[in-house]
């Protein structure tokens, strides 16, 4: 393993990510927006910033078209995120985050632009052929509106059958079909798990019956994130998991967490062969990106802290 490995991430559907803060929330009544801040977003787009933030080798290939694509292209730029853009005739999408001075916190992601069947063959054809020549390749994100659900299926099929190493980060029918070609690593949180199950999960005998049969779908590894609760990374041909333990700290901001949880584990995989190393760097990445607001990176001293006190154990009773 070398922490030089180039890593391709594709992000089919990125966007410039908004958010507004305002005082508590009135229903029927004018609310003030205090503040706006703007910048590159979506899953792919964060585990480049993640993975760049890790010293990892990473370029970004994504749709860029429009008002709202100059601007994201602009942001990855300011950024220093490398990528390589595909021309889109539609517009990029943004995605709102509103945050009250007390209260939750409500996200609203725009389900257009909707691409055309010819414009999702390009982007399709664009993806597979940008991929080659890396040793890793990470698919991403949703997929673009209008896209076929089995496009993320051919992609890492194609990108298994060059040998190439393929993490997988999306939900749904696109992740279900995809999930078949046999991705190594598939990082799904536990909603997104037991959507693919088809059942709740109400016990932690649930949820690792449903993680061993997803190794077993993928003949891979399973990286079930659980927010606070840490995280449970499976491996059913082996019979080998373990689960890590995140420590205690004040959550500032979730978005991109489990991103960053993603490039973590990557970066982890590119520099070790040991899985709890790959686990470690996963869980300590995740909680450091919770420290921080949506789109900014940590400092060093705060990932050494929070990395020091990720507690991971062998956990046998998920083959029980």
């Amino acid at each position: 393993m070398t922490r030089t490995a180039r890593i391709r991430v594709v992000a089919l559907n990125p966007s410039v990510d908004v958010e507004w803060r305002t005082g508590p929330l009135r229903s029927e009544e004018k609310n003030e927006l205090l503040s706006e801040t703007r910048w590159p977003g979506g899953k792919g787009v964060n585990v480049s910033r993640w993975l760049g933030w890790l010293g990892m080798e990473a370029r970004l290939l994504l749709p860029i078209g429009g008002v709202i694509g100059r601007e994201l292209a602009q942001g990855l730029k300011a950024e220093g995120i490398r990528f390589d853009a595909h021309a889109l005739a539609a517009g990029n999408r943004v995605n709102y985050l509103v945050t009250p001075s007390s209260g939750p916190q409500f996200r609203f992601n725009a389900t257009w632009p909707r691409l055309r069947a010819i414009d999702c063959r390009s982007l399709r054809k664009a993806a597979d052929v940008s991929a080659i020549g890396f040793q890793w390749v990470i698919f991403s994100g949703t997929l673009p509106f209008g896209a076929r659900r089995n496009t993320y299926a051919g992609l890492v099929r194609q990108a298994v059958r060059r040998g190439q190493k393929v993490v997988l980060d999306c939900d749904g029918e696109a992740f279900t079909l995809a999930a078949r070609e046999r991705p190594f690593l598939v990082k799904p949180n536990e909603f997104e798990l037991a959507q693919w199950a088809g059942t709740e999960l109400p016990s932690e005998g649930d949820l690792f019956k449903a993680a061993r049969r997803l190794s077993e779908t993928t003949l891979g590894w399973v990286l079930v994130t659980r927010g606070a609760q840490g995280a449970l990374l499976l491996h059913s041909p082996s019979r080998s998991a373990w689960v890590a333990s995140p420590p205690t700290v004040e959550v500032r901001n979730t978005v991109g967490a489990g991103d960053a949880t993603v490039a973590g584990a990557v970066a982890g995989l590119c520099r070790s062969d040991d899985p709890t190393a790959w686990l470690r760097l996963a869980i300590g990445t995740g909680t450091v990106a919770t420290q921080v607001p949506p789109g900014k990176l940590a400092t060093r001293r705060t990932a050494a802290r929070i990395a020091s006190g990720v507690v991971i154990r062998e956990c046998p009773e998920a083959f029980q």
